[in-house]
């Protein structure tokens, strides 16, 4: 897994009242001009440390907002206890439907998303950290429900996480209005009729 914090370094502990500084730093930035305006030099000026500290611990700047967006969704993935199958995955699309229309995280991953396209360290980062981890709880889901018998055994279980968790994203990266809770059901109970036993 590619690191953008401190647990690939050696030496002492970062200081969390510096690393805090730094994060909110970086994403205020972003948030005001985008990923242009995050460069290292501002995020150290604002952030009052040096640009040395700063290296000590990131790679690039665009490692810091990732780290910052990590921290503040870390927990999303997170089933409910007790739910069924199309409820927990309601909770996942809904969830990150939530994060990715909110006014500080949604411009902030967009932002990470574009700097990925020059950053192979943020692309790696970017699907390590936040891609893959939120795929694999939904892809857990599904295969559990396939072999309950509740989707049909021959579900295409990449296929169903591409269509429950793209919109979103689809939504986010092309500036449309975003999914309500009731569109986002909607998409789960079609998504999920489809794959139904007997259906096909």
């Amino acid at each position: 897994m590619v690191q953008t914090g401190s647990s690939g370094r050696r030496g002492r502990p970062r200081s969390e009242a510096v690393r805090a500084a730094v994060l909110s730093a970086a994403a205020e930035l972003a948030l005001a001009g985008g990923p242009a305006a995050a460069t290292v030099d501002a995020i150290a000026r604002r952030a009052e440390v040096s640009r040395t500290t700063i290296y000590k611990w990131w790679p690039s700047a665009s490692a810091i907002v990732l780290e910052g967006l990590l921290d503040a969704v870390r927990d999303s993935i997170t089933r409910p206890a007790g739910s069924t199958s199309v409820e927990a995955v309601i909770h996942h699309v809904t969830a990150l439907n939530a994060l990715l229309t909110d006014p500080a995280v949604g411009p902030l991953l967009r932002n990470v998303i574009a700097a990925s396209a020059s950053d192979h360290a943020i692309e790696r980062a970017v699907l390590a950290q936040w891609i893959v981890p939120r795929r694999a709880a939904v892809n857990e889901i599904v295969r559990e429900a396939v072999a309950r018998g509740e989707l049909a055994s021959d579900s295409d279980v990449e296929g169903v996480v591409d269509a429950l968790v793209s919109p979103p994203y689809y939504r986010l990266v092309l500036g449309m209005s975003p999914l309500d809770d009731d569109a986002i059901t909607r998409l789960v109970q079609t998504v999920w009729r489809g794959c139904l036993p007997g259906r096909r």
